[in-house]
């Protein structure tokens, strides 16, 4: 499932990665195995070509250290308030840049940890900027989508991208 949905970004692993990705997959979580295909899927997004990107992505799945490192990533992200407590948040309490997200994109609670953990702690107008250009990011990728239940994912993955790059 989660191969197929690199597939479906456009990813062309081959049948030499995929088998590698398969084999080391297979004993993993499913948060560890979705951390690393995110790791492979940024090999590819930052590649000059799809050679350079399976070379790259082969390299990572063959260095234990980094198929640790996804497995370490896991513990770092806070776990995701319940639903509830989501519904109950006042806006009074909540930046205003959350509920601008909000108001513009279609949050799922991991988003919402995300984002606070990305732009918390960050000046206001920074923080507003930043909060703009993730729906712009977001707005611009589920449009460009052409198959409507994937568009919340497609402006999700964009949005989150922008953001690592824009917060590193």
């Amino acid at each position: 499932m989660l191969l197929a949905a690199l597939a479906d970004a456009g990813r062309d692993l081959g049948p030499k990665l995929t088998h590698l990705l398969r084999e080391t997959l297979v004993p993993l979580s499913q948060q560890v195995r979705a951390e690393l295909l995110t790791v492979v899927d940024d090999a590819f997004e930052v590649a000059l070509d799809v050679d350079d990107a399976r070379r790259h992505a082969g390299h990572l799945l063959g260095d234990s250290a980094a198929v640790e490192a996804a497995k370490a990533v896991w513990p770092a992200y806070p776990a995701p308030p319940p639903i509830e407590a989501l519904a109950a948040a006042s806006s009074d309490v909540e930046p205003p840049w959350m509920t601008y997200v909000a108001r513009h994109c279609e949050l799922v609670p991991d988003d919402w940890c995300y984002l606070l953990h990305r732009l918390t702690g960050r000046p206001e107008v920074e923080a507003d900027k930043l909060a703009r250009q993730y729906v712009e990011a977001w707005a611009a990728a589920a449009y460009a989508e052409p198959q409507a239940h994937r568009r919340a994912n497609a402006g999700r993955r964009a949005a989150n991208a922008m953001l690592r790059g824009a917060t590193m």
